[in-house]
């Protein structure tokens, strides 16, 4: 997996082809020290500052540059690193791995906000009738189980479609592209995974589903201390509101068990996500 553990900006200004001075900032990233970062990011600013005086839009030669994200916790299974949780650029946690396939496959027509509010005046015991949308989807999913039976997968529910995980596979970064276009991912998705090496699944909910809150102002890491303070008030209120909801439920397993590092991987994302509870999902 390539998540950075160490970020920097650079900044600088530079006069375009109109006689304007602009203001550029770059980042700058690394698996080992904040000092590589920060060279990186004034190599990255150099380039941009060239751009503005050329007269160029382009800011750099890192077209898709890794996510900024911290790292909150990792999972270790003998002595190796077999997953990552980040928090992403809108205040969720996410699962990051490359050791198992994660397919995230949205369902036009699903209403995420109806379902929630019908969950919420229902009341439990809830039967969890899926529409139709879904129904066909699970099925199209378990054809596709029943022609590799050498692969495992478990098929959860999200609050706007399916998550699919896949088990059994030797490397599943070098044969995603072909699954997750047989498992009809969404193509943003697909194309993240692609640049960056590893598979993701949101463990907590987006905070727009929760009441009263939106995703927070400001992007990792926080160069203004204001910024901070205003983030660390955005996550106590997320923090408190979070656990009234569950992010995915499993509704399906096709083929062999997992291995020990895969159940592992899982036990992780059901804990998170809690699966297992009858709260509406989020």
């Amino acid at each position: 997996m390539r998540i950075p553990r160490f970020w920097a900006v650079a900044e600088g200004t530079a006069t375009d082809p109109r006689g304007r001075l602009l203001i550029r900032k770059a980042w700058g990233w690394s698996m080992s020290s904040t000092a590589d970062a920060f060279a990186l990011a004034q190599d990255r600013l150099r380039t941009a500052l060239a751009n503005v005086g050329l007269g160029s839009g382009q800011t750099g030669y890192y077209p898709r540059m890794p996510l900024r994200e911290p790292i909150l916790d990792e999972l270790f299974l003998d002595g190796e690193q077999v997953a990552a949780v980040t928090r992403n650029r809108y205040g969720v946690e996410v699962l990051n791995t490359d050791r198992v396939l994660i397919a995230d496959v949205d369902l036009p027509g699903l209403d995420p906000a109806g379902h929630l509010l019908r969950r919420l005046f229902r009341g439990a015991p809830d039967p969890f009738v899926e529409p139709p949308v879904v129904v066909r989807r699970l099925s199209r999913i378990e054809d596709w189980a029943r022609a590799h039976p050498s692969l495992g997968v478990i098929v959860y529910r999200t609050a706007s479609g399916l998550r699919v995980f896949v088990t059994g596979i030797d490397e599943p970064i070098r044969e995603s592209d072909e699954i997750l276009a047989e498992l009809r991912a969404d193509r943003i998705y697909r194309e993240l995974c692609r640049a960056h090496g590893t598979f993701r699944a949101r463990l907590t909910p987006k905070p727009w589903r929760l009441p009263r809150l939106k995703a927070p102002r400001g992007s990792w890491p926080f160069a203004d201390p204001d910024q901070e303070r205003e983030f660390q008030r955005w996550l106590a209120e997320y923090n408190a509101a979070s656990p009234a909801y569950a992010v995915c439920r499993r509704l399906a397993a096709h083929g062999p068990g997992p291995s020990t590092m895969e159940a592992g991987i899982l036990r992780l994302h059901d804990d998170r996500t809690r699966t297992t509870s009858p709260l509406p999902l989020a």
